[in-house]
């Protein structure tokens, strides 16, 4: 059954804003001529899409979702999908999409929802505005704006809040927290963020912190994450390392160092 707020709200605003989403390319609009279909296809990303004009059918595992004009489809990595105008239309289709990714570093939280899913734009001009502004942000452009890259990860939470605040006020947000991975995961990478420049973090700390053995703990954790632990926690602390050591601070080394 589609979930209600306060909940599912709290938890995926949190988990949204400390994952790293990130978009995978340019945001463009699209225009197909009458009658047109698509090669069947699997997306490696998560596919977002708007459609401007007419109405697009997407089609998959012997189902049939209908996409009429100023609605918005978020579509999930890893399903094989037709996308076509409906038989005897003939008038042509107008899209905007955008590709997002979960970088592998950490736990999906759009795993959470049951995707895919269709929501109608409150305000469509809010909405074609807003797509506009991240294509310009994501356009081949972008080297001579320093600023381009900070306004499309900007561009992608704010498309993001407006389909998922829009998706649980219409109530077509189906929510199991459950599918994005277990608390404990989350608790540990909370554990590992706030824990980078302590010297006595280890497997075992780790493992008492989700009340599991070690050994089920790096078991557990590999399942889900596709990574060891202590590789994972070198690789943020090497991340943190870099971020420092580049920005306007100019931090001594050894401070950087203890921070990481």
């Amino acid at each position: 059954m589609p979930s209600r707020a306060p909940y599912p709200a709290k938890w995926l605003c949190e988990r949204i804003v400390a994952s790293r989403l990130e978009l995978t390319s340019q945001v463009s609009m699209a225009t197909h001529g009458p009658a047109h279909e698509t090669r069947p296809r699997i997306f490696s990303d998560y596919d977002i899409h708007y459609v401007l004009r007419g109405v697009v059918e997407y089609i998959y595992a012997d189902r049939t979702l209908r996409v009429p004009e100023a609605h918005f489809i978020l579509l999930p990595p890893g399903k094989r999908f037709v996308q076509r105008e409906p038989r005897g239309r003939n008038r042509g289709v107008a899209l905007y999409f955008a590709h997002f990714r979960q970088a592998e570093d950490g736990p999906d939280p759009l795993k959470a929802l049951e995707l895919p899913f269709k929501v109608r734009a409150a305000n469509p001009a809010d909405a074609e505005n807003l797509l506009r502004r991240l294509a310009q942000s994501t356009s081949t452009q972008r080297e001579a704006d320093p600023w381009a890259l900070l306004r499309a990860k900007a561009g992608l939470l704010d498309l993001l809040t407006l389909l998922l605040e829009t998706a649980l006020r219409q109530k077509r947000l189906c929510f199991d927290p459950t599918r994005a991975g277990p608390a404990w995961l989350w608790r540990v990478l909370e554990e590992m963020d706030r824990g980078l420049g302590q010297a006595g973090m280890d497997i075992s700390s780790l493992a008492r912190s989700a009340h599991l053995s070690p050994s089920q703990f790096a078991h557990q954790f590999r399942r889900y994450l596709g990574a060891a632990p202590m590789k994972l926690l070198m690789r943020k602390r090497l991340q943190r390392a870099c971020a420092l050591l580049t920005s306007d601070e100019l931090l001594p080394i050894k401070e950087i160092a203890a921070a990481c």
